[in-house]
């Protein structure tokens, strides 16, 4: 009967070990699956320069369709290799290969195969960017509807610093929209921890007709959203333009996309504005040290001590 007992009780071992064994192994597959970079898309586009951007290695292209990914539209687009540009003026008219992962986005190559002499290039709108708030300026106390269909204002965050940002929940580009709503994610995790109840994300969107509250809903729900840390924002179209306006944000419906510039600010519990971010190049590290330095005076009061 021991022996019996003694049996059963190494089979019965022997199968966790197993178990556990296939269980590690399969952790490791998704491990390396995670840790595999995605293989870039590659398209192949005309287009002509409307701006280009040096410092952030940006060219503002009116590009052709995209089939199966992009309709005509005018977008900045990012160089990772400076040289692209050299050469390069407004108005010429050129043939890139666009490349795409799930996280980024850039022109991998880039030919001129038109003088920029030939046509004068289209002016940048500059409607919204002639009304920008300088910095420490009184942001107005714009009015929205919020992710769960009810009015909203500024003023409702008054005594919390605000980080605000806008996107669109159908936005192609991945180191737009979503890598700004990636990196409120990383946000609300820092600042939640670091100054809790003292700070408060905001994303506005920019494509009303579309961003009803139950679709942004559901967007802020796939980046782990928290509602009393993070509220997503539609309105009308005049309210829209009323709260993009007072940050330089440019943007414009074309071939059922949006054309549009990126915008991120930073505003005190007062209600002024602290800082504004005019790319995607800006991190959560960064503005997570602006709050602590620029708005609660913590690093300050550290070394005073």
């Amino acid at each position: 009967m021991k022996t019996k007992v003694f049996f059963s009780l190494i089979v019965a071992l022997a199968a966790g070990a197993i178990a556990s064994s296939m269980a590690f192994r399969q952790r490791s597959a998704a491990a390396t699956r995670a840790a595999k970079p995605t293989a870039a898309r590659t398209f192949q586009v005309n287009g002509r320069v409307r701006e280009i951007t040096a410092a952030t290695r940006t060219i503002r292209v009116a590009h052709e369709e995209i089939p199966n990914y992009m309709p005509a539209m005018t977008m900045p687009l990012q160089v990772k290799d400076a040289a692209l540009l050299d050469g390069l003026r407004v108005g010429d008219e050129i043939h890139f290969e666009l490349s795409v992962t799930d996280d980024d986005s850039w022109i991998s190559r880039l030919e001129k195969i038109g003088d920029g002499k030939a046509a004068p290039a289209a002016a940048v709108p500059s409607s919204a960017e002639s009304t920008e708030l300088r910095r420490g300026e009184r942001v107005p106390d714009f009015a929205l509807t919020d992710e769960n269909g009810k009015p909203m204002r500024l003023s409702d965050f008054r005594g919390k610093a605000v980080v605000l940002t806008f996107i669109y929940t159908r936005c192609p580009l991945p180191n737009f929209c979503p890598l700004m709503s990636k990196n409120f994610q990383a946000l609300q995790e820092r600042l939640s921890k670091a100054f809790p109840g003292k700070c408060h994300l905001l994303s506005v969107s920019i494509d009303p007709k579309f961003d009803r509250p139950e679709v942004l809903k559901g967007y802020g729900a796939l980046y782990g959203a928290n509602s009393q840390s993070w509220s997503f924002a539609t309105g009308t179209e005049e309210q829209i333009n009323e709260v993009a306006s007072s940050f330089g944000l440019v943007y414009e419906p074309e071939g059922g996309m949006i054309s549009h510039n990126l915008r991120t600010a930073l505003i005190s519990p007062d209600g002024r504005l602290v800082h504004l971010w005019k790319s995607n190049v800006w991190t959560p590290y960064e503005v997570h040290r602006m709050i602590e330095e620029s708005v609660f005076n913590l690093t300050a009061v550290a070394k005073a001590r």
